[in-house]
């Protein structure tokens, strides 16, 4: 296979009804649950959570409906602001998870270190893609210097340390609900299950089967799959909220 030679990436209307399904159930879900209960921490940052979801998945949608099918064509704002929504979402994923379904200790003792975070991390992010060369030939020494110092960092810590530490975060909750009296074994075992899965599939067999089967057959089955696997993270969440009434229990 010439892997110099491969075609073009290409968004699909099997992409476009996904993300639209994905970023709809997000904001259903989350809405409800927070107009349920404003206040509490948890629907508050799973709102925010479905808010960095909307943005991932319905900006690309947008411009599909609007006719482009080539994913790097998009807008650099667009490309931009996806790119921040995926670092915040990571940070929002995170952060859930050491609220849900109560306060673990190491957000207990965080202080500013989350707030700082979702600073810091979209306008670095959104930074870099804004003023990202064209081609290789455009590269300059202050970009070059950049990516080394914020952009390589941030990129370890918010796609492989903080997605890992999720994980940990819902493993130790799940193992601990029973201790506390609480009966949330199947929502945090659909969100771990979304989770772990989710992430496999996204992050190790999606980029092979874009080399292997590009924009063919197995490509769209795929996508079909991990969009399936990931709305079990939101479904996950309102069978807590609204079968297991995880918000009558003290987040604290």
């Amino acid at each position: 296979m010439d892997l110099t030679n491969l075609p073009a990436p290409v968004f699909t209307t099997i992409d476009g009804v996904t993300q639209g399904i994905a970023a709809a159930c997000y904001l259903a879900i989350g809405t409800a649950a927070w107009l349920r209960a404003r206040s509490d921490v948890r629907t508050r940052v799973f709102l925010a959570f479905s808010m960095a979801n909307l943005i991932v998945f319905g900006i690309p949608t947008y411009w599909w409906l609007r006719g482009m099918t080539d994913p790097t064509k998009l807008p650099p704002a667009a490309t931009a602001a996806v790119m921040a929504a995926l670092g915040v979402g990571a940070l929002l994923l995170f952060h859930f998870t050491q609220v849900f379904p109560r306060r673990r200790p190491w957000i207990k003792a965080s202080g500013v270190q989350m707030q700082i975070a979702y600073c810091l991390a979209p306008l670095t992010i959104a930074g870099l893609v804004r003023f990202m060369p064209a081609s290789v030939k455009g590269l300059t020494v202050p970009y070059i210097l950049a990516v080394i110092i914020f952009g390589f960092p941030l990129l370890v810590l918010l796609g492989f340390v903080i997605p890992i530490a999720a994980i940990v975060s819902l493993l130790r909750s799940h193992q601990e609900i029973q201790k506390q009296g609480l009966h949330l074994k199947l929502p945090l075992g659909l969100i771990l299950l979304s989770q772990i899965a989710g992430g496999t599939l996204a992050i190790v067999f999606a980029p092979l089967v874009a080399v292997i089967a590009p924009n063919s057959t197995t490509q769209s089955v795929l996508t079909v799959i991990i969009c399936a696997v990931g709305l079990l993270t939101p479904l996950g969440y309102a069978a807590a909220v609204w079968k297991f009434n995880v918000l009558a229990v003290n987040p604290d």
